[in-house]
Formats: structure tokens, sequence, C-alpha cells
């Protein structure tokens, strides 16, 4: 039963977490390279590193899979809480008929779920829960930071800051580019 949910666990986070990855770094909270499908059409930089982190775990956890489980089941119940939570805000918005309906069907699921998770958290913290809690506050900063360098870099390379040049250069070449900035233009 724990190998069961091990590889579903498995198959869900290589088939969620590229894609996931690729719409953090569109809107700027991962590296760029995380939107690059690879020759497959998979993301495979997030794959790579989604790679990585679990070849991570079982080198910290001895390849113990009961001390995964912990882990595992926090993460789960905090995504579902999270995804429950984020309907009710949809409903709340976007009042379509029969929103009432499926907002309390939400609102049931963000409770039960939410309350599983706390439940969770505390009776396994010492079990290897605590890890995502401590793993939760370093992700919203590493994302945070990783914004502001994109912002930072946004800001340097707009052309609000350029001058142009008095008379146009002697040569003219025509070169693809992706976009027009101070980089492009210098």
């Amino acid at each position: 039963a724990t190998m069961l949910i091990l590889i579903l666990a498995a198959n869900t986070a290589y088939n969620g977490f590229p894609r996931l990855a690729s719409l953090l770094a569109q809107d700027g909270f991962l590296p760029h390279q995380m939107r690059v499908q690879g020759d497959r059409l998979a993301f495979s930089n997030g794959i790579l590193i989604l790679g990585v982190c679990a070849a991570l775990l079982l080198i910290v956890f001895q390849g113990n899979t009961h001390g995964l489980i912990p882990l595992y089941a926090v993460g789960v119940f905090l995504s579902f809480t999270l995804s429950q939570s984020g309907m009710v805000r949809h409903w709340q918005d976007h009042r379509r008929p029969g929103w009432r309906k499926a907002l309390a069907i939400n609102l049931t699921g963000a409770v039960a779920t939410g309350v599983a998770t706390v439940v969770l958290t505390v009776t396994k913290f010492t079990h290897g829960a605590w890890v995502v809690i401590v793993l939760i506050p370093v992700l919203i900063m590493m994302f945070r930071k990783i914004r502001w360098h994109y912002r930072i870099a946004d800001w340097q390379l707009a052309l609000d800051m350029y001058e142009r040049p008095k008379q146009p250069p002697p040569n003219i070449m025509v070169m693809p580019i992706s976009g027009v900035n101070r980089a492009v233009v210098m």
C-alpha cells in the first residue's frame, strides 16, 4: 500500500510540478529556464529539479518510506486546502448560476482538508511534517527574491532611461530579437 501511494505521488508530482514551475517562471517567480520545453515537449528543467529533490529526500530520510509519508500527507492536504480555498474565492468573485452550491461544496472541502492538514501537522510534526513547515517560508522568500531580481533587471533594461543617439548608426543590420530593451539598443 505504501509503495502504491508513493508511485501515485511520484506520478502526480512529475506530471504537475514541471507545468507549475513553468507557470511560476512566466510570472517571474522562478528562473526563466523553467519555461523551456525540451525535445519531447516536456518541461525538462522542472523534471530534472524534481528528480534531484527526490534523490535528496531519499538520502536525507535514508530511503525510509515511512519517514516520507508524513511529509507527503501534509503536502497533499495543504495543496488540497489551498486549491479548495482558491475555488471559494473564485465563486465569491464570479457569481454565475449555481455559484452558491459550488461555493458551499468548495468551502466544505477547504474546511475538511484544512482540519486534516492541521491534525496531520500536529500529530506527525516530529516524524517529518516539520520539513513542510520550514520549507514553505523558505520557498516563499526564494520566490520573492527571484521576482525582485527580474523586476530590477527589467527596470535596468527599460528604455525609459535611454537617450536616443543624435544620428542613426552608419551600418544598418537586421537582427531577430525577442523584444526591444536597453541591451538591444546599445
